[in-house]
């Protein structure tokens, strides 16, 4: 097994969408930062307050903000390119021949973007750290940072992580399922920023808040899930439906569901 985990992880380490794709994700979150602290009104009543918070003691939440909600594109393109790009060229029929165990196999490919994706957004969230605190030194507004702050944000770079390897399991699972990578990216995409993030969370809040984008953002970033209370054509108010850590468990489902499909589907399916 041992060397089955290393041969799939030289094999992710190799595609220039796991190199690529998150360093164009941290310049544009970079960019983003910046401008935000350089363009917007840049006095004491409208500086972001990330920034002028960081000696009041700001929480690692408002931080990591950012990363959370790159966190799940990241995630799944990564992982359903990974799996995606052998079925298309048909290379997973020559590994097949090697390791002719096929939930072996995916289990292998499961374990090893997880790993990856979860150390590369655990990066992207330290990035995003040093710049908020080079910016905020910049100030003079990092004095009051304390031991306490630096062990939550540890905490914090460790669940992001964690989060990327949940989602990453389960964007790989969707896309073994579909057998397509170009359909599920697509698919994902559109379900996304039209399903999960407009029509769901609009008229069917109470069903948005148990969705994975959102629950993984959420523990991730250690934020409470909110729901919205009201119409979004008119009046409404966010209402914390449930914590992080409830968010985690959630994810954990949807990511131990997609797995297991897939992975049933994969074992099942004839490669051709």
């Amino acid at each position: 097994m041992m060397n089955l985990l290393i041969a799939e992880s030289e094999r992710l380490w190799a595609r220039r969408m796991t190199r690529f794709f998150p360093a164009l994700l941290a310049v544009l979150m970079i960019a983003g930062i910046v401008i935000a602290y350089f363009v917007i009104d840049n006095d004491a009543d409208n500086r972001p307050d990330f920034l002028t918070d960081m000696a009041g003691g700001i929480e690692a939440t408002t931080m990591l903000g950012p990363v959370a909600s790159l966190l799940p594109i990241m995630a799944y393109v990564i992982a359903a390119s990974f799996i995606g790009a052998d079925i298309k060229t048909g290379m997973v029929e020559q590994i097949l021949t090697w390791e002719p165990r096929r939930i072996r196999f995916i289990a292998a490919r499961m374990a090893v973007s997880g790993l990856t994706i979860s150390i590369l957004a655990a990066l992207l969230a330290v990035i995003l750290i040093a710049l908020l605190y080079g910016l905020a030194a910049a100030t003079g507004t990092t004095g009051g940072l304390t031991t306490e702050f630096w062990g939550n944000v540890a905490v914090s770079v460790l669940r992001t992580g964690l989060a990327a390897a949940l989602f990453s399991v389960f964007g790989l699972g969707i896309t073994a399922l579909v057998y397509n990578s170009v359909g599920s990216i697509v698919g994902f995409v559109i379900y996304w920023f039209i399903l999960e993030n407009f029509l769901v969370s609009a008229f069917l809040p109470r069903v948005a808040v148990y969705l994975p984008i959102a629950n993984a953002s959420s523990f991730a970033s250690g934020a409470d899930v909110q729901r919205i209370e009201g119409s979004v054509f008119g009046d409404f108010e966010l209402i914390d439906e449930h914590s992080y850590l409830t968010a985690g468990l959630i994810l954990v489902a949807w990511t131990g569901v997609a797995a297991v499909a897939g992975a049933i589907a994969f074992w099942r399916r004839d490669i051709n």
